[in-house]
């Protein structure tokens, strides 16, 4: 029973509050709880008698125009409202501050952003599909907690620099589909939090380098559908945690490194639908992308290098462009590619004839080649492969399919392949084979045979083993001649050659290819000759005034209904003969300065410069390393002599010729002197030549002055060796004087002085006769001296016993004399004996007077002589000397002739004479004698 109750009472409080809430709610709406449906309910004005607790407000697809005067002071709940698809004209006008947090208007034709001061707690405003014409400063209120912003569908022309600085809480813009086509500088300078910005479908031609450097915590900018030609460097640097980028749609034709600099956390960027016709390095910057979308380009090749840094990328969209090249080894840099897209371009090649192409995609997935014009895969097409799950070769009408051509392929389940063309002969017997078979995922391939006759129109896993036989003579085309490489100068013509046999009549259709390119435009020759075993096909390639541009590698590609060939690729070098770019000219130059040679030449391949000094390589400034390179075109010689003066000549070579231009170096010098000039004195009569040697550059002239006045020629007068010497015949005395050569160049003047004495006859007479004097007193002297060393050293021979002790051949001042010690000795010591006969010299030659030449004998004034026998021993005190030795005594004279000697001779009549040295152990003895001869007399005698 009183669950009973319960329940009873519990339905009538239901049916109250429904009946109350049927009252407070618009006929018109419904009211579900606190979400108020009056949409497409034709209301044109701001209902009433809505309930309080009402949190959302649909007014959708209404008749409301004009302008809406809303009063929410009785919906203090009121959150979101939505007022889409109406015909306001402006924005609606709030009586009271309100709580809305998200205000929908989109689809009205409000005019102009305002009047938003009462919405303080506004946190998502949609805009789209207004026509709003421009932004100013004054658009949104100061303090406002706007996050979402969305402007997208307007007429927006304008957008003041200043016009979103209020909004720092903003995260998510979207402005698309307007009519913007600048973006001013600082305009995004406030909006720090910003995660999503749009700006897709304008009229923005170029995005200025720094624009949205302060939007550091952007994550997705759509730029796509603008007009946008020109990226310019630093476009996107400061936003360093962009994730996503679009910039498909628009008119961008190259990628550079300038605009991605700061892209270092990019995950995706979109470049699709554009006019790029090539990539250049520079994702060094976009070191974290994932996936690149490069489809709907222009591109025509791909180097190596143009992939660089992209270590992981995982998908790639080259479809839909140009590509006829992709340089082998390119995609060793994306080594975590997992789909590569490539469909629609001219990539035939890669499978018909490329090798090692996809080395390096390990772990690609899929891989999808549709349309590429594909008639033949080769064996080795898909090497490197080895996880590829997906194969996409739809529209590709396929003849032939190479042995093993899915081997490297083990884990390909999906096979996509359409042909009605396959040449079914024993070369594709392959297919059938047990453990290939069953290991084609034959669901998703759709091939039929076109020949031969027996196998055209069936299916390929219908037919047979025994059904694929081969042919006696095969119609499908092979390279008998194939084109040569060349090499030929620019703007010459040449033609290359290639040669087709096949069985079948029909005509071979030849394609040219330079670096895998298709040519076009070009006149090639096709003539046919009938061989035992078919028809030989050529066709001869023409290039008329070929330029730099047409080197490369040339292939020719045949083709017919029951295959394609392709010949080797012959290299074509066009080589430039050299010109010179700049000449060298001739230079003067003074020395101790730096030359200057300059030479430049052009040409292809690059010229070598090489120089030349007259006609050698080894000159001297190379030698003594004294040439210098300033730039690749000048040359420098640095402390300039004379010895680098000639002509150099400039010689550029390269293998198609050598042009060579020559300069002259002229090396200017000051004059100078080689030797100086000495003073001449001579005689009357004779002949006087004065030397002025002298060097500089230019060649200096030469001047003779006399005492100041220039000399001429005369009778007497000569000038000889280009005026370097001077010569006077028959000097007389006038010709004496001071005489100047003076050197003359344009880099200055030099000079030097001689006197020249020309004496009279009888200064001459006297001054031989006083020379003859001169040299017959020297002779005179010379005899005498000479005379009287010859009377000593006969004197010195005979001994003087008084001088001698035979006892006991001790010296005469030794401890046993007794004159030894104070007072005066009867008996006189060895040195007043020696120091008295050095005296008698001296006296003996103040008596000879003029006849005889004066003799100084030494003093021995700080020396001691020590006597012994048969030796003198002379001691200096400062220098010791060895002992000296006198002659032997002779044994025929006695003790008694030299007392005898002593007492008839006033004075001592020899000095000791110094003979030969004894040894040490020798006692010193010296030995003085007196002749008893006159000396004077003798003297006489001997002059």
């Amino acid at each position: 029973m009183l669950i009973a109750y319960l329940l009873f009472v519990s339905t009538l409080l239901y049916e109250s509050v429904i009946c109350n809430v049927k009252k407070s709610c618009h006929k018109k709406c419904d009211c579900l709880g606190t979400y108020v449906d009056c949409s497409k309910t034709m209301i044109n004005t701001f209902p009433e008698a809505l309930p309080p607790w009402m949190e959302t407000l649909d007014l959708n697809l209404n008749k409301i125009d004009g302008t809406l005067t809303i009063d929410t002071s009785s919906y203090l709940h009121l959150t979101t409202l939505k007022l889409t698809k109406n015909s306001i004209s402006s924005f609606p006008i709030f009586v009271n501050k309100t709580k809305i947090n998200h205000l929908n208007l989109a689809h009205n034709k409000i005019e102009k952003l305002e009047a938003l001061e009462n919405l303080p707690n506004l946190k998502t405003l949609d805009m789209n599909k207004n026509k709003l014409v421009f932004l100013d400063d004054h658009s949104f209120p100061q303090s406002t907690h706007l996050k979402i912003l969305n402007l997208n569908n307007n007429l927006i022309t304008n957008l003041t620099a200043n016009c979103l600085d209020t909004l720092i809480n903003l995260v998510e813009l979207k402005i698309s589909h307007n009519k913007l086509n600048n973006l001013p500088g600082g305009l995004f300078k406030k909006l720090k939090n910003l995660e999503f910005l749009d700006l897709s479908r304008n009229h923005i031609t170029v995005i200025h380098g720094l624009l949205f450097m302060d939007l550091v915590n952007l994550k997705t900018i759509i730029l796509r559908q603008n007009q946008i030609e020109d990226l310019q460097d630093g476009s996107f640097f400061g936003l360093i945690n962009l994730q996503s980028l679009h910039l498909e749609d628009n008119n961008l034709s190259k990628i550079s490194k300038g605009w991605l600099y700061g892209l270092n956390s990019l995950v995706y960027l979109n470049i699709s639908y554009n006019r790029i016709d090539q990539i250049k390095s520079g994702w060094e910057y976009c070191a974290e992308l994932e996936e690149l979308d490069l489809s709907y380009n222009k591109l025509q090749y791909i180097e190596k290098s143009n992939l660089e840094n992209l270590r992981k990328l995982q998908k790639l969209h080259l479809n839909n462009n140009r590509l006829s090249f992709i340089e082998e080894g390119s995609f060793n840099n994306t080594p975590m590619l997992r789909i590569l897209q490539m469909d629609h371009n001219y990539l035939s090649w890669l499978i018909e004839d490329a090798k090692e192409t996809f080395i390096g995609l390990r772990n690609l997935k899929k891989l999808s080649l549709a349309n590429n014009k594909i008639l033949f895969i080769k064996k080795e097409a898909f090497s490197g492969l080895d996880n590829l799950d997906e194969l996409n070769l739809l529209q590709n009408n396929v003849l032939e399919i190479q042995d093993e051509a899915f081997k490297y392929m083990p884990n390909l389940e999906y096979l996509y392949l359409n042909s009605s063309s396959l040449v079914c002969d024993c070369s594709m017997s392959w297919l059938k084979q047990s453990n290939i078979f069953e290991s084609l995922p034959f669901d998703y391939i759709n091939a039929f045979c076109g020949f031969p006759e027996k196998n055209k129109g069936k299916n390929l896993k219908d037919i047979s083993l025994t059904d694929f036989s081969c042919l006696e003579n095969s119609p499908k085309p092979t390279i008998i001649f194939h084109p040569e490489s060349k090499m030929v100068l620019e703007r010459q013509n040449i033609t290359l050659k290639c040669g087709v046999n096949s069985s079948s009549t029909e005509k071979i259709n030849f394609v040219w290819k330079k670096d895998n390119h298709d040519l076009e435009l070009i006149s090639t020759n096709h003539y046919s000759s009938f061989e035992f075993n078919g028809m030989t096909q050529f066709s001869v390639l023409n290039l008329y005034n070929i330029s730099m541009s047409q080197s490369g590698k040339y292939q020719c590609v045949a083709s017919n209904e029951f295959g394609i060939t392709y010949s080797n690729r012959s290299v074509l070098s066009v080589v430039v003969y050299p010109f010179f770019a700049k000449v060298p000219g001739n230079s003067s130059v003074k020395t101790g300065l730096t030359a200057r040679l300059e030479c430049a030449a052009n040409g292809y391949p690059v010229p070598q410069i090489s120089w030349q000094k007259d006609g050698g390589t080894d000159f001297p400034a190379a030698q003594e390393r004294r040439m210098r390179v300033a730039r690749d075109d000048v040359f420098l010689i640095v402390d300039v002599k004379l010895v680098d003066m000639g002509i150099y000549s400039c010689t550029a070579k390269n293998v198609a010729g050598m042009i060579a231009a020559n300069a002259t170096l002229n090396v200017l010098e000051p004059p100078w002197f080689k030797s100086e000039m000495s003073n001449k004195q001579v005689r009357v009569g004779e002949e006087v030549v004065l030397e002025c040697l002298s060097y500089g550059y230019p060649k200096p002239k030469i001047k003779w002055i006399k005492d100041g006045v220039s000399l001429t020629l005369s009778n007497r007068h000569f000038f000889t060796a280009e005026n370097q010497l001077l010569v006077i015949m028959e000097a007389n005395t006038d010709d004496s004087g001071t005489y100047q050569c003076e050197v003359t160049n344009s880099l200055g003047v030099n000079s030097q002085k001689v006197d020249v004495i020309v004496m009279p006859l009888y200064q001459s007479l006297i001054h031989e006769y006083t020379l003859g004097l001169v040299v017959i007193a020297i002779i005179l002297c010379i005899i005498i001296i000479s005379s009287i060393w010859v009377l000593f050293v006969y004197k010195a021979k005979r001994p003087s016993p008084n001088l001698i002790n035979n006892s006991d051949n001790k010296s005469l001042d030794s401890s046993n004399s007794k004159d030894s010690g104070t007072g005066e000795s009867t008996k006189r010591s060895q040195e007043q004996l020696f120091n008295e006969c050095l005296n008698t010299g001296q006296k003996l030659n103040s008596n000879l007077g003029n006849l005889t030449p004066e003799i100084n004998s030494p003093l021995l004034t700080h020396a001691s002589v020590i006597l012994g026998e048969n030796s003198v021993k002379y001691k200096h005190s400062k220098t010791a000397t060895q002992p000296v030795q006198l002659p032997t005594t002779e044994p025929h004279e006695t003790v008694e002739d030299q007392i005898k000697c002593v007492k008839t001779s006033e004075k001592p009549c020899s000095i000791p004479v110094p003979l030969s040295n004894e040894t040490q152990d020798s006692p010193p003895i010296v030995q003085q004698s007196c002749s008893h001869v006159n000396l004077h007399e003798q003297t006489v005698d001997a002059l």
